[in-house]
């Protein structure tokens, strides 16, 4: 389904989280968390954000949650916003999917163990739901679907040969070295508020770690393989003016999934789908298949 940007309903804007707290992963790494509460819950929702932001971009995601009856949680991911460790640096992929264990016990925590779960997720964060999803023992048994926007499967941004090679070794002998990312960040969305809170936002970083990168390849072949094995309803926001993100692998990927997985296409929207100005039309379609699958 193809999407127009026109007409949009606007968003509700940020609200200001219950509790902001910091937790640990499996390997003692400290990452931080935002909480919001909502009254009533009938589900709870994990937001998983993007490479090279942090959770605290996502407190109007966090509204549409609350407003839409979900008690949410989101969390910076190691080497990321408040988290330690190096930025942009990962070891193994597999550090994230700890770490998201991690965050959902907190979530359980402050929101309640009986509420069925959602994810929500954004670009690399969409990477790591999907490597969740496609793999039966990673997923969780009450998680019930997943909301996958600009999913990180394949680079649209031109990387030199020079940079992939020096990655490929590097991220092997170096595994903490890291280059510039080159995100234009006027290319990420066309509101210019938005631009001007990213341009000052102290707590994203403007680098990509060797060995990220060689984990994040990996998952998204690993995830090309797997796709298929994905039994939960899935929900995909796709921008079709990307340039960060490759929506042609998106949609190859998304055409091996068996299940139900919903396809919304915005032509002329950028990277940042969630960001973006007509972003009212992506939480509309949020909280519609929200209601669907938590009746």
């Amino acid at each position: 389904m193809v999407a127009s940007a026109a007409s949009s309903p606007p968003g509700p804007g940020p609200i200001e989280p219950t509790a902001s707290f910091g937790f640990v992963s499996a390997d003692g790494t400290e990452l931080h968390g935002e909480f919001f509460a909502a009254p009533s819950p009938r589900g709870a929702a994990l937001i998983l954000h993007g490479y090279a932001e942090h959770c605290g971009r996502y407190r109007e995601v966090a509204n549409v949650l609350v407003q839409a009856g979900f008690s949410a949680l989101a969390f910076d991911q190691r080497g990321h916003g408040r988290a330690h460790g190096a930025r942009g640096h990962v070891l193994r992929f597999a550090d994230y999917l700890e770490d998201v264990k991690a965050a959902l016990a907190q979530l359980d925590t402050r929101a309640g163990r009986d509420l069925p779960l959602a994810l929500i997720a954004h670009s690399h964060g969409s990477l790591i739901a999907l490597r969740i999803l496609a793999d039966p023992f990673s997923c969780p048994a009450r998680l019930r679907c997943a909301v996958l926007s600009s999913p990180f499967l394949g680079l649209r941004l031109k990387v030199s040969p020079v940079k992939r090679i020096a990655a490929r070794w590097l991220g092997r002998l170096l595994p903490s070295f890291s280059l510039p990312n080159e995100i234009d960040i006027e290319k990420l969305t066309h509101d210019p508020e938005k631009v001007a809170e990213r341009r000052v936002d102290t707590l994203c970083h403007d680098v990509a770690g060797a060995r990220w990168f060689i984990e994040a390849q990996a998952a998204q072949d690993w995830v090309r393989e797997y796709a298929h094995r994905i039994q939960l309803p899935t929900l995909w926001l796709v921008a079709g003016s990307d340039v960060l993100v490759d929506a042609d692998v998106t949609r190859e990927v998304h055409g091996r999934i068996k299940a139900r997985a919903d396809w919304h296409l915005f032509e002329d929207l950028y990277h940042e789908v969630l960001n973006e100005t007509q972003r009212g039309r992506a939480f509309a379609l949020i909280r519609s298949f929200l209601d669907e699958n938590f009746p």
